[in-house]
């Protein structure tokens, strides 16, 4: 009764944008937006290095706390964030037209007199170092739900427990808790891109499945809530992420009359045959009646439409009956229906303010993919895609399919080749921004230090030590000022000299010593600074009285 591991490699292929958030945005202060090439280029402004006057500008911004100026900030100096950007992605149309109209302006003016800010943010889509993945988690919530469907086989659920919390439903069906459940058998790695993935930055939109018209204008209303702006990996990209699929056997374990049992029941144990089959009769009866009821209101982008169709009409539909391919619908976008019940859902429908809550066993609305915020034709679900188990050679019609769907997207070679020179002139702007700066703080370093000891050493004089020292400072500074210059006569320079040997002459504490020091600085440094004729200067000051 020896337990074994039997370990399967599966490929997803997306069919349409997948969103799966992380709890991180991208904000306005740490991504800009060209939106002339329709791209986004996220960053640390942490790790950006500003000019000094942009950093101060930014700073005395920071100070002022305007939310509004320092988004302005941000667009007005993209050139300088753009090189540090560590993710670079093509941006829908409208977000591209959006943030260059509303990017440090604000967008309506509340009752308080206030501008209302845009705050743009962009939901990230679960990553790992800024690559984005499928997470197993995912993946296998959704193979729980379709085995829960099928255990559950079109039953209501009428224990009142059971609808308030459905852990307690799934521990019915699947027989107990971890121990016992089946899905413990099941280990879904996360799925991760075999290449650089295909991303982009879409609205996502909210429409109502039976359209509603404004009474007045007869208009076509959406539903009020927020238009939410997604990272997603997009459609038509072959075998894009990859990972594996390990199912326990434990044999007979378990099975034996009068055995305490405390692992998961025999009849219930994952094969992947059967996981294949139940996610598949889940989810494409629910995919074809997405695709029918969006057809029927005129939602759905009719060239993405055709082109999954006719892909369920070729050997994809023999792979998915042979189990070698399932379908399966990821992220929290592909609809309340997709992770519900068969016959059991009762989704919660909010009604207008003020008034209780509904629940019916379906949404009134769909979550759709789109390029502008008020798109009605060209929508594309969220979620959908082609998992295989075990692929051998490739499946031609589904890679066909890919390039097709691809075919249109920026070539992002090029903008990642071209942001790589730009980092790289960058970094060296910013070694030498380093390397001054360290050279400047070094020599502002020696030049305390240096007045320090300078300070020390005038407290260790005496007064007139001092004086004479202050003379000689003052003129050694004259004289660096004054390099390279021609001499001219300056009547102060002459009034401090005239100054120091006076106090030399008249004051009683300054001793021989000191008044030879004080006719020696005079001699050596007046000269330097000013024309003068020294003979004179010595009879005027009677620098040979102080020296003797």
């Amino acid at each position: 009764m020896n337990e074994f591991l039997t370990c399967h490699k599966i490929a997803l292929t997306p069919l349409s944008p997948i969103h799966i958030g992380c709890g991180e945005d991208f904000e306005p202060t740490n991504y800009v937006i060209d939106a002339e090439q329709k791209l986004l280029y996220g960053f640390d402004p942490s790790r950006v290095v500003l000019p000094e006057d942009s950093a101060k500008e930014l700073a005395a911004l920071g100070e002022k706390g305007s939310c509004l100026d320092i988004q302005g900030f941000f667009r007005d100096n993209m050139a300088h964030f753009k090189p540090f950007a560590h993710v670079l992605m093509p941006v829908a149309n409208g977000i591209a037209a959006d943030y260059r109209k509303n990017i440090g302006r604000g967008t309506a003016v509340g009752a308080d007199g206030r501008q209302i800010i845009s705050r743009l943010s962009i939901e990230r889509h679960t990553h790992s170092r800024d690559t984005p993945y499928v997470p197993g988690s995912s993946l296998k919530g959704a193979l729980r739900t379709a085995l829960m469907d099928r255990l559950n086989n079109r039953q209501p659920v009428t224990d009142k427990d059971e609808k308030k919390n459905s852990t307690k439903l799934a521990r019915r069906l699947l027989d107990g808790d971890f121990a016992t459940s089946p899905l413990r058998l099941l280990k879904v790695s996360d799925l991760m891109p075999g290449k650089d993935l295909d991303r982009s930055v879409l609205y996502a939109v909210n429409r109502y499945k039976r359209p509603k018209h404004d009474r007045n204008t007869g208009q076509e209303k959406s539903p009020k809530g927020i238009v939410a702006r997604k990272e997603c990996i997009l459609p038509g990209q072959y075998r894009a992420l990859v990972g594996k699929i390990v199912v326990q056997d434990l044999g007979d374990k378990g099975t034996m009359t009068g055995e305490k049992r405390n692992v998961p029941r025999l009849d219930l144990r994952p094969r992947l045959a059967q996981i294949a089959k139940d996610s598949n009769a889940y989810h494409l009866p629910r995919l074809r009646a997405e695709l029918a009821g969006m057809d029927e209101t005129g939602l759905v982008d009719p060239g993405w439409k055709q082109a999954v169709e006719d892909l369920l009409k070729s050997d994809l539909a023999k792979r998915l009956e042979e189990r070698r391919a399932l379908l399966v619908r990821l992220g929290r976008y592909g609809g309340a229906e997709s992770k519900t019940l068969t016959q059991v859902a009762e989704i919660k429908i909010m009604g207008k303010q003020g008034q209780p809550p509904r629940y019916q066993p379906q949404t009134t609305t769909y979550w759709l993919a789109a390029q502008t915020a008020d798109d009605r034709k060209h929508l594309i679900p969220f979620g959908w895609a082609i998992l295989e188990i075990d692929p051998q050679d490739d499946w031609q019609e589904l890679k066909a399919w890919c390039e097709r769907e691809a075919k249109n997207r920026p070539d992002m070679k090029g903008h990642h080749a071209a942001l790589a020179l730009e980092r790289m002139e960058a970094e060296t702007r910013a070694e030498r921004q380093r390397a001054e700066r360290e050279t400047a703080q070094a020599a502002q370093r020696q030049a305390e230090a240096a007045a320090a000891e300078r300070e020390s050493r005038l407290a260790a004089m005496s007064e007139a030590e001092r004086e004479v020292e202050k003379f000689i400072e003052h003129f050694r500074r004259r004289a660096e000022t004054l390099r390279g210059r021609k001499e001219r006569a300056n009547g102060a320079d002459h009034q401090k000299a005239s100054a120091l040997a006076r106090q030399a002459h008249e004051s009683a504490d300054w001793t021989a010593s000191d008044k030879k020091a004080a006719a020696a600085a005079i001699e050596e440094w007046l000269p330097k600074v000013v024309g003068v004729d020294m003979k004179e200067v010595r009879k005027k000051l009677k620098l040979e009285e102080l020296k003797t």
